[in-house]
């Protein structure tokens, strides 16, 4: 009673302050952070909980999240305005770092108070998007330089095909590796080990515009996006951008620094221009092949000899066998029981017994909570009857198709 008391009351005192979101508990989606804020709360309630009260205090947390990306600020105090603004003021300057996004207050003492009321979130989303919009609008104003293309060109096939984007922070330096020509020798040049490896066979269908140049895509995230984080963020705004065609596979080489080269899974990859593992066009077109190989879904569960996605001597090596411009048992392998690379409708010539890797992952991924399938009705398994691939593993299974909209719907 004393605790929603000190809300109430603080609700009458801030009520029509510079504050805005001082007191106000947060009602959106936070299905990607609520994990880990859960965890750091309940840590720092455990190590003060007798000590507030013993001496009389409150605990508040704010937080703010942005897909799986978030900030925090917890403070203990007896004053409960100047507890609540200055934890505010100091959830908004980490935010304004990490998320792009409003701090709201997310709890009290034991009590979790952000409840996602979906008619609410709503509302606050448009208001956003909105906002988002203008925004966006300015930018890219600034970022109009000759060739460069802010959305996917129509195209000049209806054919399955690897869209590419070049993607920048918020308020990073544009090097313009889109429009210099750079970005598109490394690619064109990868594609020609691809090529070789499929021995003369098959390569890459890149999105290409009708001037005869690749379809390169210019993208600013909303945030200073920090390096060490997932996937997430990037899939969930890239898709809500419109990057989400499930007869298409997107590929963005990031200028940002990351602890890794790149990361990939079915239907969205990424390399990191100012990762250590990215310092020269040999190293970035190893790792482009390497993570547009992850993106074709290699290697499934059932491909022989796959230990954790990788598959030793290939393009996929990985950590423990490094990466060998080689394809193995990926390519005609023999087992139609199981997924072959030459059969991925992202090559040309089509295989005539092709299939579409982001139909079949989301189908799965559908099957276990962990993705939104582009057909509901797709039969992956009159094709596919790898009993590897029928088991389907929770923990390693997700697709990246409508990514936005998985998040939201939580």
């Amino acid at each position: 009673m004393k605790k929603l008391l000190g809300i109430m009351v603080l609700g009458l005192l801030l009520s029509g302050n510079a504050y805005a979101g001082v007191n106000e508990p947060g009602v959106t989606s936070i299905a990607g952070c609520d994990k880990s804020l859960k965890y750091q709360y309940k840590k720092f309630i455990k190590k003060h909980l007798k000590k507030l009260s013993k001496k009389n205090q409150t605990s508040v947390l704010y937080a703010s999240c942005n897909y799986d990306i978030y900030s925090w600020a917890v403070n203990k105090g007896k004053d409960l305005e100047k507890l609540h603004k200055k934890t505010y003021k100091q959830c908004t300057k980490y935010a304004k770092k990490h998320t792009g996004k409003e701090c709201y207050l997310y709890a009290v003492n034991e009590e979790i108070v952000w409840k996602y009321d979906k008619a609410k979130a709503s509302i606050l989303a448009k208001t956003e998007t909105a906002e988002a919009s203008v925004l966006i609008e300015k930018q890219k104003e600034l970022d109009k330089k000759p060739g460069r293309f802010f959305e996917d060109q129509p195209d000049v096939t209806d054919k399955p095909q690897v869209h590419f984007i070049y993607l920048l922070n918020k308020e990073s330096k544009d090097n313009e590796w889109d429009v210099s020509g750079k970005m598109e020798k490394d690619l064109l040049e990868a594609n020609k080990k691809m090529l070789k490896m499929t021995k003369g066979k098959q390569k890459f269908r890149y999105d290409m515009r009708e001037d005869g140049k690749m379809d390169i895509s210019f993208v600013r995230f909303d945030i200073q996006f920090k390096g060490d984080y997932g996937m997430n963020y990037p899939d969930a705004y890239l898709t809500k951008l419109g990057f989400n065609d499930p007869n298409k596979l997107y590929f963005a080489w990031v200028d940002v620094s990351h602890r890794d080269g790149g990361q990939g899974s079915v239907h969205h990859g990424y390399i990191f221009l100012k990762s250590k593992y990215n310092s020269g066009s040999k190293k970035r077109i190893l790792i482009t092949l390497h993570e547009l190989m992850h993106v074709n879904g290699f290697a499934w569960a059932c491909t022989k000899g796959n230990k954790n996605g990788h598959k030793l001597g290939t393009i996929i090596g990985g950590p423990e066998g490094g990466d060998k411009y080689n394809l193995g048992s990926l390519y005609e392998h023999g087992d139609d029981t199981c997924p072959d690379f030459k059969d991925s409708v992202f090559l040309e010539p089509t295989s005539s017994t092709s299939f579409n890797p982001v139909y079949l992952q989301c189908a799965r991924a559908a099957e276990v909570g962990r993705g939104i399938a582009p057909d509901s009705n797709y039969d992956w398994k009159s094709r596919y009857s790898h009993k590897k691939l029928k088991k389907i593993e929770k923990n390693r299974t997700w697709c990246t198709y409508n990514r936005y909209k998985d998040f939201s719907n939580h």
